[in-house]
This record gives structure tokens, C-alpha cells and sequence, in this order.
């Protein structure tokens, strides 16, 4: 007697790289998507980076709590750490970590998503079936924006619900911040932190687009912030120094910091916190159009050398 055959079990296809077909919004929508599927498959990393991500932020709010706790049992809370333990206040706290962590973790993240399209030949693949080279750089940076945008909601989200946790525990909340305005000042919030960590992805496109590697990808952007930061630092405390001299040297060499990409960007997280809730504090070293635009040509400069990259040389990874 013959037994009888088990059925296979069903095989469930992965999407394919994308092949071009006449129209081109449906076509860009599935290129968006098939970098997002590409992100997907590094799900492993990005459990890895955003439970790093999780863990230092919860970290802090755990030291906010203990200290808290200090000064009440000294007799004198902090009425300030209070409030940026509870709603709408804690969402600075997780704005601020994605600021500085979530940045570096996110390019990483991007370096090694743009430097693995060569590393495996993905890229390659896409190419070969017809997609044009602007499209598939377009698709990259639209697909980093929007991880970009789910990463710092989620941070938000989070940070929102500490804030929740500490109005049930009873912490002083500010007076007077529940308003329509602030609810719109959280979404204007929200994209500006989000823009911060997708400027910072695109040094990751460039430097990966030229550099046709993962470690490049992901050194590059990381060396980038280390020299950014220093080099403020320093020619900061030049123009300040020199302040007294007034000479059209010193002056020069007082006004370059405003236009390094990091300080333009926290600008506009600046402004974007301002009011009627203050989930910043001092004010913004430039205005808002001078920190707009620069970031801005930042971010055209970064997609203007990728393109010209990907463009002027053949794929033969």
C-alpha cells in the first residue's frame, strides 16, 4: 500500500527588487518599500539598537526618580525634575536622548542598511532590472526618513507614558500646559527631533554611496559627529575668548559655528520647543530661518554628492 504524500508545506515568496513598470509613483512605492523590507531583514539590529536605546534612556529617568526621591526626603523637592518626570515635561527627557544616543545609534543603523546594498549586491540587482539611480537613491533617503520618524515617535510615545506613570504617583505637573497649542507644539516637536536624527542618516548615504562599504557607512557619520562637535567646541570658545579684539578675524572665527550642521539642527529642536510648553531650555544660538536653511543645504549637499556618486560610475559589486 502506497502512504499516503504529505502536502508541502506553502512557501511564502519574498518581495523582489522592484523592476520598473511605466508608473512611476506606483514604482517609487515599492522601491520606498523594498529598502523598508531590506531594514526589516536587519531586524535583528534593530531590536539590538533600540533596546540599547531603551535601557540608556530608562537608565536616566531612573536616575531622575532616585534623585527626586533624595531631595523629598531632605524636605525639598524639585519641583523642575518633577515636572520633567511627569506629562508633558518627560517628553524633553526623551527628546534629549534621541538628540545625542538615538543619533548615534540610528546612523549605524543607516551606514550599515546603505553600505550592505554593496556588500550583497543589492543595489547591483535593482539596478540591472531598470530602476534609474535617482530613484533608487530617492527611495533610500525616503525610507531612512521615515524609520527616522518611526523611531523618534516611539522614543516620544514612551517618554510620554513615564509621564503618564508620574501623574499617577502623584508629582506636581506644571499648571496650565493642557492646551490645543501644546499638542501641536508636540507634533512641530516631533518632526524637528526627527529631522535632526535623518540629516545626521544622510552623512551615512554619502559617505556609504562613496565609500561602497559597511564599515565606511558607519565610520564615516560617527567621525563626522566626533570632528563636528570638537571643532565647535573649540572654535566657540575662540570667538569668545576673542570677543574683546573686535577684528574682522576673531569675528569670522566667532560666526563659523553657526553654520556647522549640528548647532543649525538643535536650533530648530530649539524653536520647536519653545512654547507654550518649554521642552528647552536658553535659547537658539540662530534663528529659526538661518537654522532652517542651513540644515536644509546640509541635507541638499549630502543627497547632491550621493547622486552625483551613484551616478558617475559603474555598479560591480
Amino acid at each position: 500500500m502506497i502512504a499516503p504524500t504529505t502536502p508541502a508545506p506553502a512557501f511564502t515568496a519574498e518581495p523582489a527588487a522592484p523592476t520598473p513598470d511605466g508608473n512611476w509613483l506606483a514604482e517609487f512605492a515599492r522601491l520606498v518599500g523594498w529598502e523598508l523590507f531590506l531594514a526589516w531583514r536587519r531586524r535583528a539590529m534593530m531590536i539590538t539598537l533600540t533596546s540599547l536605546l531603551l535601557v540608556g534612556y530608562l537608565l536616566i529617568v531612573l536616575v531622575q526618580y532616585g534623585v527626586y526621591a533624595s531631595n523629598s526626603t531632605g524636605g525639598s523637592p524639585d519641583v523642575d525634575l518633577a515636572q520633567s518626570l511627569t506629562f508633558p515635561g518627560a517628553l524633553s527627557v526623551g527628546a534629549g536622548v534621541i538628540s545625542y544616543l538615538g543619533v548615534l545609534l540610528f546612523v549605524v543603523l543607516a551606514g550599515a542598511l546603505i553600505g550592505s546594498e554593496y556588500s550583497y549586491s543589492t543595489l547591483r540587482l535593482s539596478l540591472a532590472r531598470g530602476v534609474g539611480r535617482g530613484r533608487l537613491l530617492a527611495a533610500q533617503i525616503v525610507a531612512l526618513a521615515i524609520l527616522a520618524l518611526l523611531l523618534t515617535a516611539l522614543a516620544l510615545i514612551l517618554s510620554a507614558l513615564v509621564g503618564l506613570l508620574g501623574l499617577a504617583f502623584g508629582l506636581p505637573q506644571a499648571a496650565g500646559v493642557l492646551s490645543a497649542g501644546l499638542f501641536g507644539e508636540i507634533m512641530v516637536y516631533w518632526l524637528a527631533v526627527a529631522f535632526n536624527v535623518f540629516a545626521y542618516a544622510l552623512i551615512a548615504v554619502w559617505i556609504g554611496t562613496l565609500t561602497r562599504s559597511v564599515a565606511g557607512a558607519i565610520a564615516g557619520p560617527l567621525v563626522f559627529i566626533v570632528v563636528e562637535v570638537v571643532t565647535a567646541d573649540i572654535l566657540t570658545g575662540i570667538g569668545i575668548g576673542a570677543a574683546s579684539l573686535d577684528s574682522p578675524l576673531t569675528n569670522f572665527i566667532a560666526r563659523i559655528p553657526d553654520y556647522v550642521m549640528g548647532v543649525n539642527t538643535s536650533a530648530l529642536i530649539t524653536w520647536a520647543g519653545d512654547g507654550p510648553y518649554p521642552f528647552t531650555v536658553g535659547a537658539a544660538s540662530v534663528g529659526v530661518a538661518h537654522a532652517l536653511i542651513v540644515s536644509l543645504a546640509y541635507c541638499a549637499l549630502f543627497i547632491l554628492i550621493s547622486y552625483l556618486a551613484l551616478r558617475n560610475r559603474d555598479i560591480l559589486e
